[in-house]
């Protein structure tokens, strides 16, 4: 029990490769249907010339069938990329000699069919048209002889198209190496977004939108809300800060009734109600500095970066004290949107109701959602009670049972949006 079997010693068996350009040569073969017997003997031929050396055909027959193998098809081999060898073993010496192995698939005829088969099957439809063609010709109408000639015309020429696939081929894979990728296209799309600066991967909706881009501090400085922290009158905010938008005089009443204001809120909605102000106002006035100075009860500074921000300077033209001229294109007025609705959403907790962006601008509802959307909001259903509680313009809120919510990370739609 104690004792240990003893092992037989493993044998070495040697390994080599025949490279050897000898006459005759393995072959691996495939049958696509036919399999011919087990003793068929097979002849086989090799292309001549430094091109063709390596192309090899087979054939065999017996006396109903004809195989026939080969190593390509067409112009193109069979295998690229890797090669095929066959290994023989010799006992005697204890060794395997592997050589290399050209692969070949056999189709398989029938010898009767092919004999009797005369024109090709694949011709009968083509004798079938040309003899309905010179029937059409002979007794036809002039309609049909008309309707044959313009099919001889767009006929096309198969042997013409195959002997142009190649350079096809390589045309459609030249433009096709030359087009972006598609991550390519999602940052370019993501650069041009109408949005201010934002940060894709925070989760805190505070975060998602730098605000320094949307109010930078140095227009923050230039607006003046002495007069109206000042008082507790609501009209004299009402006279100083001239609006329709319900959203401003609502946000802006909240503000004032504080005891102690918040300054940079009040910033905030005085120059929400000047974007407001700037989206309504024509390109014919945006001509006139000084009047739009007027308008929107602004300092020349607060103008001059809305201007540069959200209009386009007219190349070889400026006003008559020498100023250039701006006007509005759809991209900016999208962009003047877009930056309206990110101040709204962050006076009023990143909620918003699209009935009071579409009271607001006088834009259809269904564009205010769009222009939400546009901003990384999600659409929610609510019921029209709690928009009615919300929104100030009755008229608007009976029509909207939705809210805007602005929650990370960000996500954007596919479709941007498109003119005005």
């Amino acid at each position: 029990m104690g004792s240990k079997r003893k092992t037989e010693e493993q044998s070495t068996v040697s390994i080599s490769i025949d490279s050897s350009k000898a006459k005759v040569q393995p072959v691996l073969a495939t049958f696509a249907a036919a399999v011919p017997p087990v003793a068929s003997e097979f002849t086989s031929y090799r292309g001549m010339g430094a091109e063709k050396s390596n192309d090899y055909i087979v054939a065999s027959s017996t006396e109903k069938i004809e195989f026939v193998g080969q190593t390509f098809d067409g112009a193109r081999p069979l295998v690229t990329g890797c090669r095929y060898l066959v290994g023989v073993y010799d006992p005697s010496t204890d060794s395997v000699t592997f050589r290399p192995a050209p692969y070949v698939r056999v189709t398989s005829a029938i010898k009767s069919l092919k004999d009797a088969r005369g024109v090709a099957d694949r011709d009968i439809s083509a004798r079938l048209m040309q003899a309905r063609t010179e029937l059409g010709e002979a007794f036809g109408s002039k309609k049909r002889r008309a309707q044959i000639r313009a099919e001889e015309r767009n006929k096309i020429d198969m042997d013409g198209v195959k002997s142009d696939m190649a350079v096809i081929g390589a045309s459609i894979e030249l433009r096709a190496s030359s087009m972006p990728s598609a991550q390519a296209l999602k940052d370019a799309e993501n650069v041009n977004r109408p949005v201010p600066r934002y940060n894709p991967d925070t989760s805190v909706a505070a975060e998602i939108y730098d605000m320094e881009d949307v109010l930078p501090r140095a227009v923050a400085g230039h607006i003046n809300i002495a007069s109206l922290t000042a008082s507790m009158d609501p009209e004299v905010y009402k006279s100083k800060v001239p609006t329709r938008s319900l959203f401003v005089k609502k946000k802006l009443e909240h503000l004032v009734s504080q005891p102690k204001p918040d300054a940079y809120k009040v910033r905030c909605v005085l120059y929400l109600s000047y974007l407001m102000r700037l989206n309504m106002t024509s390109n014919k006035q945006l001509a006139n500095r000084e009047a739009c100075i007027k308008s929107l009860c602004c300092a020349p500074e607060v103008i001059d970066a809305l201007f540069d921000k959200f209009a386009e300077c007219v190349a070889g033209t400026v006003n008559p004290d020498g100023s250039p001229m701006y006007k509005k294109t759809p991209a900016t007025e999208n962009k003047l949107v877009c930056y309206m609705s990110v101040l709204m959403l962050s006076l009023n907790n990143w909620v918003l109701y699209p009935a009071e962006l579409a009271g607001d601008l006088g834009i259809p509802g269904k564009k205010a959602e769009k222009f939400l959307a546009s901003v990384g909001c999600k659409l929610e259903a609510v019921t029209a009670a709690e928009v009615a509680a919300q929104t100030l313009n009755k008229r608007t809120a009976s029509r909207s049972g939705k809210k805007a919510v602005l929650q990370g990370p960000i996500k954007f739609p596919k479709a941007s949006l498109r003119g005005n």
